[in-house]
């Protein structure tokens, strides 16, 4: 679009005082250009003229229902609480994965670090001469090697 038209545009808000600062500015030097600009806002203050002369009447009572009937049916429906509902549903799939990976990869905390020791010929005939007391006191072998371990550590 040209200026031209830009202006023409706004004649209307023009004509019934509805402009201001640079937009007002702005017409009012067009129109100081432009005939054609000139006559078309003439024809405006006319017809606004004319339909000031015009008294207003009171519309039937059944009309403005119909109204708020249409403005009603265009309105978009009331939010709903969907927001909400996302994150407590959000909320709720990431409690089921935490608890999930939490049985799946058994405990998170402080294990600690695995000991993996190779036996030497002292320890294998420890563990062998505990083999059948463990199979009775299953714990037996477990305080033994417990044992072993302590005195590993004070020799060396």
């Amino acid at each position: 679009m040209n200026e031209r038209n830009h202006v023409i545009d706004d004649l209307a808000e023009y004509s019934v005082g509805a402009l201001r600062g640079q937009a007002k500015a702005r017409v009012e030097a067009h129109l100081r250009d432009c005939a054609d600009c000139r006559e078309e806002l003439a024809a405006l203050e006319r017809t606004g003229e004319l339909l000031s002369a015009v008294p207003l009447e009171a519309a039937p009572k059944h009309t403005w229902e119909a109204v708020q009937r249409r403005i009603a049916d265009r309105a978009p429906a009331p939010a709903r609480p969907r927001l909400a509902w996302a994150f407590a549903v959000g909320a709720a799939a990431l409690l089921v994965i935490v608890i999930g990976l939490t049985f799946l990869l058994g405990p998170v905390g402080d294990v600690g670090p695995e000991i993996i020791v190779q036996p030497d010929d002292e320890m294998l005939v420890t563990i062998e001469g505990r083999l059948p007391t463990t199979w009775a006191a299953p714990l037996a072998d477990e305080a033994a090697i417990g044992l072993r371990f302590a005195y590993l550590e004070e020799d060396g």
